[in-house]
């Protein structure tokens, strides 16, 4: 963060404003290391970004939580941990695990210097994004599993893998973090107030057994199955806020469902094996998520609307009980598990076999015998059910295979090409797509106020964008209770609609050549022009921002969501920009009221905005708007035409009608103030390509 003048958390002024605070000295580590802000904390330490006087550099130093409250014992223990961290740290050398630079130990404290990471956590993107597709979440756990692999190469344990302790950095890389609580091979249990050390939902089922030596590697591993799932599915595997409800609930049903995982099912069922040595090492896991990757026209599961239910226990094949099972279930090699009945669709839930394939031996009932000395031994059973797992799946008639770039081949069930229906009969070609959703997906932003709302407290989507959705859904021969709003952001949304996550697009997507070509869609528009304008703060202290020519005289810095037709044009338009764009207007605006932050306004459509200055008229001014206007166009796959000519023709109607004149008022009016609807926009031409 960054104050109005370069005061980073100054204190208190007289009224308020940090330009009238006077600065606080800082911490200095060893002469060495000035301690500037704090960066994040945990229950093991607070990380802090500091300041290397002597190499000239920014580093993160991170030191003990609320050291004077502990006990004498306490601290010690305290100490003892920082101490192992450090250890653990400084033996491994490797692109996906934090570098640690240095280690300094004072009277009461021990500080671990370490590399400087711009990023959020993986945390962070699921609060946001709730789920991921596939092909992200593959290539995040692909570089977990090879951060694992250096941290268990060099015999240390992280014990706390989870979503938490995951940065995600702008450019991809994927960085272990937190290994506060790491240990090593063959070290003796640890405990805290008489239990396991860890986080409940990660813990794997081994470490509660009676005669358990304590952690292993294959520990880390069943925490990357569960931090895997957790990205695909949207929730926990095995739920449960003590240690006892999760371990109940993985005793009970040792195979969760799989419904959004496609082919990463069996690499999830493989990691989530209750018997430790039956799971796939780092390596063993590293290798079947390349596998995952290596195919650009993967398979992606049907979506149903409901999880399947799972069938009586006598269709899953039995195996030998693993020490956690419960006395009323034999849990069950993952990757050999008979399949939830299949959906109304005929879609079968991701990742799982139909029992007919199973009892027909096309996946082995157990998994190969376990090599003595570890687990690149356990690896080739899995990568085996693995693929006869997705082999079956398509024999099966139960997958939609979608690829962004087949050049014109459908992903429909009726097989059709280049637009051409089956049997010539375009209804039918038609109900046979509809046959194979069920239920039409439609990605929107959930917080533009006015445009595009999802309000947490109700689960309910409201705004401009939303009830063009609703409408259109309705040409499609869809009903509201068959639509399913998934949210999306400028930055994310295109990889939303390739991955097959969303089937449209309906979020103030500025619909232009450049990203038609750039993001393999099409676009179906506009159905509205925006505007162009910049959000300020309505009362600074310190700049008198009442125009767009007085943001760009003054010099202020700009903020803009990532990937933004604006992320691009600001700085040709001679305005100050930040060094890192953040994937949501909401995050600019953040940043706007935050006066500890450099940001004095945010860059967007005038509609957008004003919805922000609407919600906090006290704080936040909009400027008059600018040249140029926004179309904003529905957007969809490139290489589904099929359902681009029935788009453009409910488009059409909802435009030549009076619904679009009546959404406009009830949505946009408060915002614009307009008393009546403005014209409608004329639709581009949308043939089918």
């Amino acid at each position: 963060m960054h104050n109005d003048d370069g005061i980073n958390g100054a204190g208190g002024g007289a009224d308020g404003h940090p330009e009238d605070r006077p600065p606080v000295p800082h911490t200095v580590i060893e002469g060495r290391y000035e301690l500037l802000e704090p960066i994040g904390s945990g229950g093991m330490g607070e990380v802090w970004k500091a300041h290397d006087r002597r190499l000239r550099r920014f580093v993160a130093v991170k030191g003990l939580l609320d050291r004077r409250a502990m006990t004498p014992d306490t601290q010690k223990a305290a100490m003892q941990r920082a101490r192992r961290e450090a250890e653990a740290l400084a033996k491994i050398e490797h692109q996906n695990v934090v570098t640690v630079h240095d280690q300094i130990e004072t009277a009461d404290q021990v500080w671990i210097v370490m590399k400087l990471l711009e990023g959020r956590s993986l945390a962070d993107l699921l609060s946001r994004d709730r789920v991921l597709g596939v092909p992200r979440a593959a290539e995040i756990g692909l570089q977990m599993a090879q951060g694992l692999r250096a941290v268990h190469e060099a015999s240390v344990l992280h014990r706390d893998v989870k979503p938490g302790n995951v940065l995600v950095r702008d450019g991809g890389q994927v960085v272990l973090v937190d290994f506060g609580i790491a240990t090593f091979e063959g070290a003796d249990r640890v405990t805290r107030h008489g239990g396991i050390i860890g986080t409940p939902p990660y813990l794997a089922p081994e470490l509660f057994a009676p005669a358990a030596p304590g952690p292993t590697s294959a520990s880390d591993l069943w925490a990357l199955g569960v931090t895997l799932y957790e990205m695909v599915e949207g929730r926990l595997p095995f739920g449960g806020n003590e240690v006892w409800e999760v371990q109940a609930n993985i005793q009970q049903s040792p195979d969760p469902v799989l419904r959004y995982a496609g082919p990463l099912g069996p690499v999830i069922q493989g990691l989530l094996t209750t018997d430790p040595d039956r799971r796939p090492d780092a390596a063993g896991a590293e290798e079947m998520l390349r596998d995952v990757l290596a195919d650009p026209g993967r398979p992606t599961p049907a979506r149903a609307a409901t999880p399947a239910p799972a069938p009586p226990p006598t269709a899953r094949p039995a195996s030998p009980a693993s020490g956690s099972a419960s006395p009323d279930s034999e849990p069950v090699p993952a990757a050999t598990a008979a399949a939830p009945a299949a959906s109304s669709s005929g879609a079968v839930p991701s990742g799982a076999v139909p029992s007919g394939a199973v009892s027909s031996g096309a996946v082995p009932s157990e998994p190969s015998p376990v090599a003595s000395g570890g687990g690149r031994g356990r690896l080739s059973g899995w990568k085996v059910a693995a693929a006869a797992a997705c082999v079956v799946l398509l024999a099966g008639g139960g997958w939609l295979v979608s690829r962004g770039d087949s050049g014109g081949k459908q992903d429909d069930a009726s097989g059709q090409q280049g637009g051409g229906a089956a049997g010539g009969d375009a209804e039918q070609a038609w109900e046979q797509w509809k046959s194979a959703r069920k239920r039409l997906t439609v990605g929107a932003k959930e917080d533009q106020p006015g445009l595009s709302f999802y309000d947490k407290d109700t689960g309910g989507w409201s705004g401009f964008d939303v009830d063009i959705a609703y409408a259109l859904a309705g040409k499609l021969g869809y009903d509201k209770s068959q639509v399913d709003f998934y949210g999306v952001t400028t930055a994310n949304r295109a990889s939303k609609l390739k991955n097959g996550e969303v089937d449209l697009v309906v979020a103030s997507y500025s619909m232009t050549p450049e990203r038609e070509k750039r993001d393999g869609i099409s676009f179906v528009g506009p159905y509205y022009k925006a505007g162009s304008s910049l959000l300020v703060r309505k009362n600074s202290a310190k700049y008198d921002l009442g125009e767009a020519v007085d943001v760009k005289r003054n010099q202020v810095e700009v903020c803009t969501a990532r990937d933004s037709t604006y992320a691009d044009r600001l700085e040709e338009d001679g305005y100050t920009t930040g060094k890192w764009q953040p994937d949501t207007y909401k995050e600019c605006v953040e940043r706007l009221l935050d006066k500890r932050s450099s940001v004095y306004a945010v860059a967007s459509d005038d509609v957008l905005l004003a919805g922000y200055a609407q919600n906090d008229p006290a704080h936040l001014k909009l400027l008059p708007s600018g040249a140029g206007t926004e179309p904003y166009g529905v957007a969809m796959r490139k290489d589904d035409p099929l359902l681009k000519s029935k788009v453009c023709s409910g488009l059409k109607e909802i435009l030549a009608g009076k619904e679009w004149a009546e959404m406009y008022m009830k949505d946009l009016s408060p915002l614009t103030g307009r008393k009546t609807a403005p014209s409608r926009p004329e639709l581009r031409p949308c043939s089918a390509e």
